[in-house]
Formats: structure tokens, sequence, C-alpha cells
């Protein structure tokens, strides 16, 4: 891997699309069934991506083993999140890109007790392809599908090839 890869237009236009299964609607629309599918347990981990789930687990008193947040919600800054307790790694990456250093920071959370938040100075979307690929299966990641809803993508052999592949695709170094 180069120190940044560019994010093709073919994968930045499959993102678009969820990547798992959606719970469509609102914040409030989608905190009881996102409430319920945390709560089923026995997940090897539980990882959101982006500052607006991350919220809203933390609002049904649910702290997640690995947040990573940017501190924006669709490109407006927020007040920092805090997770009681956690663990704090900083990584930058450039909006359109997975930035080496902050695979190997997703890598490093993903490995550590929860729960850890890990903070980019730039934008975070993309390193949810990073959990995808480097997560323990049997973890659950969430993320924002803006407009529509939350994703959440159960990490299995199937989820870990589909982040490799859409990584492997985007290896445009600068």
């Amino acid at each position: 891997m180069s120190d940044e890869i560019v994010v093709t237009e073919s994968v930045r236009q499959r993102v678009k699309r969820p990547l798992g299964r959606l719970i469509k609607g609102s914040p409030a629309e989608t905190r009881q069934p996102l409430a319920g599918l945390v709560s089923q347990g026995g997940w090897t981990k539980v990882i959101s991506v982006g500052d607006g789930v991350t919220r809203e687990l933390i609002a049904l008193g649910i702290t997640p083993d690995v947040a990573i947040v940017d501190g924006n919600i669709e490109r407006k800054p927020i007040e920092p999140i805090v997770l009681q307790g956690a663990r704090e790694l900083v990584c930058q990456n450039r909006p359109g890109t997975i930035n080496k250093a902050a695979y190997k920071t997703v890598e490093r959370a993903l490995e550590m007790r929860g729960p850890v938040i890990v903070r980019v100075e730039g934008e975070e979307d993309l390193l949810g392809l990073v959990v995808m690929a480097e997560a323990p299966l049997g973890s659950l990641m969430l993320y924002g599908q803006p407009g529509e809803g939350v994703v959440a993508v159960l990490i299995d052999e199937e989820a870990n090839k589909l982040g490799r592949s859409l990584i492997a695709a985007s290896s445009q170094p600068r």
C-alpha cells in the first residue's frame, strides 16, 4: 500500500449504496431498530463510523467498542464526541482517500480493548472500508447513509472480502 490511496470514481459510486442492511429513516425513526440490533448481543465488537451514528448510540446508552469520528455531521462541524473511559487515537485522512497511517490507526483501534475513539483530522467516511477489511469476524459496523438512515454491516468473511476488494480497486497512489 502506498502512503495514500485515492479512491476511484467507481468505488465512490459503489459506496454511495449501502454496503449492508439499511435501516431506513430519520435518527428518531432508526433509534429503536438500532437499539434492538445492537442489544441482540454476541457481537465481537460494535464499531461506529461517523459522528451521527456514534451520537445516536451514545443517546441510546450504547458505547461502541470503536468509534471513528471526524467532528462533522454532513460536513458541518459539531461538538466533539466524548466516550467515557475511552482511549483516543488521532490520525489524518484527506477526503476521498485512505491514508496508510489512518489505515494503521484503525487497525490498531480494532485490536485494542474498547472503548476506543479514533479522531480523524480530515474525513472518516472511507475508513469504514478498512473496518470491513480488518475488523474481527462477528463484529457489527454501523455507519450513516446520508438522507436514508443507518447501515448495519455484519463483519463476516464476505464483508472482509468486499472491503479488501474495494480498497484494492482504489489502489491509485498519488
